[in-house]
């Protein structure tokens, strides 16, 4: 066996090199994850032709279109106090709020001023912008979401809390 020696700077340069090798392992993750949230899938589907959604007005919701193929239906049950945690979406989504009272803060909205949704209210999120839905309330709410997503995209994009309603 072959005997190796190491001088001091070996040495010190080894170590730093570990530490910065462990520090990009162990930072943490900066998503904020849902809590006191369940899912329940419903339905999914594929389309056989893709179709190209795009949204009238200022540019939002993918600002070119987005391909669509996959179809996701979703039953989500929040309790009071839970979150969606901050993220955005792979593609459209359509919501209807069931039963209870359901907030959307934006992520891009300085003043986070919040957007309430009683049950029977129904709203379009775009999906390719940063936000976190919450139940404020003492009730649970429940929510179907229709997910419209191209090829490969996810229902749920992990983000960073913007820091906006701190």
């Amino acid at each position: 066996m072959k005997k190796y020696q190491f001088n001091k700077q070996t040495i010190a340069l080894l170590i730093f090199a570990g530490l910065i090798v462990f520090s990009l392992i162990a930072s943490p993750v900066a998503a904020t994850p849902a809590s006191g949230l369940t899912a329940e899938p419903v339905a999914s589907g594929v389309l056989t032709d893709a179709i190209r959604l795009k949204f009238k007005g200022n540019g939002g919701g993918f600002a070119d279109g987005t391909d669509v193929q996959n179809i996701r239906v979703v039953k989500y049950t929040l309790v009071p106090g839970g979150t969606f945690g901050w993220h955005q979406h792979g593609g459209p989504v359509w919501a209807v709020v069931v039963s209870g009272t359901f907030t959307i803060y934006d992520g891009d909205d300085k003043t986070c001023t919040p957007q309430v949704f009683a049950a029977g209210s129904a709203f379009l999120d775009e999906g390719d912008h940063t936000h976190i839905g919450i139940n404020e309330t003492n009730a649970p709410v429940e929510i179907y979401a229709i997910f419209m997503l191209p090829e490969g995209g996810l229902p749920r994009l992990d983000a960073a809390d913007p820091k906006i309603c701190n």
